[in-house]
């Protein structure tokens, strides 16, 4: 290959690995400098590789092309209030005109950014992919990389977190799981080809250094997914196994039978040998399968009900955290307070894009799995890997029925390589046709970058101290970390407060139905001196949010410093998680909070509920003594 070739390849690699260690770029800030880095990835192939211009048009097809676009428009179509409900009724909050049918603008504009981010990637896989012996490269070096982080990830569980499940820098056992599923399909594929390519043989000496460290690879990928302990990982890593070595045994003949089920017992043996202990955990989980599925239970039907109040745009990308505290009640509050996903792939993406976008999105994967499928049907490694994608695909799909996993940056990020260097194809270039500079991709890449960093810039900003709230660009936690640092200082000027109520309503505006963006609202009503708007501002946040456990002691802190200010019907609502939280976390953390309470009047008043919810569960356990 040419130097450039190399160093392309050698650059998309270093971006998905440097994203699957930067904890799966599930923070927002990171997220919005990772999709700059996939445009200006592109971007760069295409200005700085000639061999990248000169691809044949057909390389990028339009009818993949032609979907991801329907979903853009589909999930952004909850930007406006054109659906059958009209806009969300909680935008009235902000006042009478306008709204979304999405709750938070913010997130889905997000979300839409970090879609057309992948899309770059993609498109730069599939360029790279374009050249068959570029692709081998480019998923062997991949391969080589994840295998090498995962042999990290097994040694920092070992002698660093002994006891816990794997979970590396994914931040969820069953995010890692997905991982190393897709390690041990792809590692089983290059063995597989490897053997075949010594004529059937086990003797060592027939095996090149490639089979070694493919049944290497395998056998890594396997511990670490043994040592996560996921249930559907594991169960969806066997079934996308047995789906690939049936197709190998198939695609290769009567020899490769023989090959595969000794390839696959090999690897198998490994895993066994090594993960004994990791075993014994998946045992005591697996006696554990009911009391989960009980929750999950709980997760599935609560959010099914909640699609089912806005099913054909559905709330917008990324507005679960939103939904799931709109839906929060005291018989789910033990189960949802939380949860970070619905654990369901399908059902997040009914509850999130409706089912507009839900078939779009099904729509582009089977016509890109389309054009996998064309090339699985090639003799050689070419085949086999495009064999070991759809096999990928499907761990991905099924462990995503059960499990919170691809949702995670990095994850989509791997996904996106693998289904854009599979898809790619290189026809036949007419004798005498001049290939021509493809200007659309290069626009496409060069707006996708200036957005991404215009919107990345005041994220980055806010998380080394910085603000650049001021910008148009910046998105609503940005806007919350510049109030929330306003606030700290207690500045009394009227300068100063009337900027944080600036930046408060246009969070707001963002997101009506966050409960920390009204409370926020409120803290900077109340210091302004604002009683009427502090009370509204705060009851909306206990309207959307009543239960939010993590915003409780800021809530309820602000609630009783200013007791004596609040209306009867804010108090009531503020006692009602009180209650709950008292039956979820018991007295003590109350009986803290109520002694750090500066104000005589909230002091005394937490004080007294404390003792009346004591009393109160001390009669009910005497009654039925009775």
């Amino acid at each position: 290959m040419k130097v450039s070739e190399g160093v392309a390849i050698g650059a998309l690699v270093a971006l998905v690995l440097a994203e699957v260690v930067a904890f799966g770029a599930s923070d927002v800030a990171v997220a919005a400098v990772f999709g700059a880095l996939q445009a200006a990835l592109l971007l760069g192939l295409l200005a700085f590789c000639g061999w990248a211009r000169k691809q044949p048009g057909g390389v990028i097809s339009i009818w993949p092309g032609l979907m991801f676009l329907a979903v853009l428009v589909a999930a952004a179509w909850s930007l406006t209030s054109f659906g059958p409900g009209g806009a969300h009724p909680i935008w009235a909050y902000v006042g009478p005109h306008g709204g979304s049918i999405t709750l938070d603008r913010s997130s889905l504009l997000l979300n839409l950014l970090r879609l057309v981010g992948l899309a770059c990637l993609f498109l730069a896989a599939q360029i790279i992919g374009a050249s068959e012996s570029r692709r081998r490269v480019m998923i062997w070096w991949l391969l080589l990389s994840l295998g090498a982080y995962a042999a990290l990830a097994i040694i920092d569980h070992v002698s660093l977190r002994a006891g816990r499940r794997l979970v590396a820098t994914l931040l969820s056992p069953n995010s890692a799981a997905t991982l190393m599923g897709v390690g041990v399909v792809f590692g089983a594929t290059f063995f597989s080809q490897a053997l075949q390519r010594a004529g059937g043989s086990l003797r060592l000496e027939r095996l090149g250094l490639d089979a070694s460290l493919s049944l290497g690879l395998t056998a890594v990928f396997g511990v670490a997914l043994a040592m996560t302990a996921s249930r559907g990982g594991i169960f969806a890593t066997v079934v996308g196994l047995a789906i690939l070595l049936t197709w190998q045994v198939i695609a290769q003949g009567r020899k490769a039978r023989t090959i595969a089920i000794i390839g696959g017992a090999a690897a198998l043996l490994v895993v066994v040998g090594v993960a004994m202990r990791s075993a014994e955990l998946t045992a005591a989980r697996l006696e554990n399968l009911e009391t989960d599925v009980a929750v999950r239970q709980t997760i599935f039907t609560t959010h099914w009900e909640a699609f089912k109040t806005s099913p054909w745009f559905g709330f917008g990308l990324g507005s679960f955290p939103v939904v799931n505290q709109l839906f929060t009640n005291t018989d789910n509050l033990r189960v949802l307070f939380d949860v970070r996903a619905t654990h369901n792939l399908y059902l997040q993406w009914l509850e999130e894009g409706g089912i507009v976008g839900s078939v779009f999105m099904l729509a582009w994967l089977l016509v890109t799995l389309w054009r996998v499928g064309a090339e699985a049907v090639k003799p050689g490694t070419i085949g086999a890997l495009a064999r070991a994608t759809i096999a990928a695909t499907v761990v991905v799909l099924l462990h995503g029925l059960s499990d919170f996993a691809v949702q995670v940056p990095a994850l989509q990020a791997v996904f996106a390589v693998g289904l854009g260097a599979m898809t790619a194809t290189a026809p036949l270039r007419r004798r005498g046709a001049k290939p021509s500079t493809p200007w659309s991709t290069i626009a496409f890449a060069g707006v996708t970058l200036l957005v991404s960093v215009l919107v990345a810039t005041p994220l980055v900003a806010a998380r080394f101290g910085g603000d650049l709230s001021v910008m148009p660009t910046a998105s609503a936690e940005v806007l919350a970390s510049s109030i929330e640092a306003g606030l700290a200082r207690k500045a009394a000027d009227p300068a100063a407060q009337t900027r944080l109520e600036a930046l408060s309503q246009r969070e707001v505006a963002m997101r009506p139905g966050s409960g920390a963006a009204w409370l926020r609202k409120a803290a900077v009503d109340f210091q302004r001196g604002d009683v009427d708007a502090a009370n509204l501002a705060l009851a909306h946040s206990l309207s959307v949010a009543p239960l939010q456990t993590s915003l409780f002691m800021s809530r309820a802190r602000l609630a009783y410093e200013n007791w004596p200010a609040l209306t009867p019907d804010v108090r009531q609502q503020v006692m009602y998680q009180v209650r709950a939280e008292y039956g979820r976390r018991g007295e003590r953390p109350l009986t803290i909070l109520a002694n750090s309470l500066q104000n005589p009047s909230g002091r005394m008043g937490l004080a007294f509920l404390i003792v009346a919810e004591r009393n109160t569960r001390a009669l009910a356990k005497l009654q039925p003594t009775q």
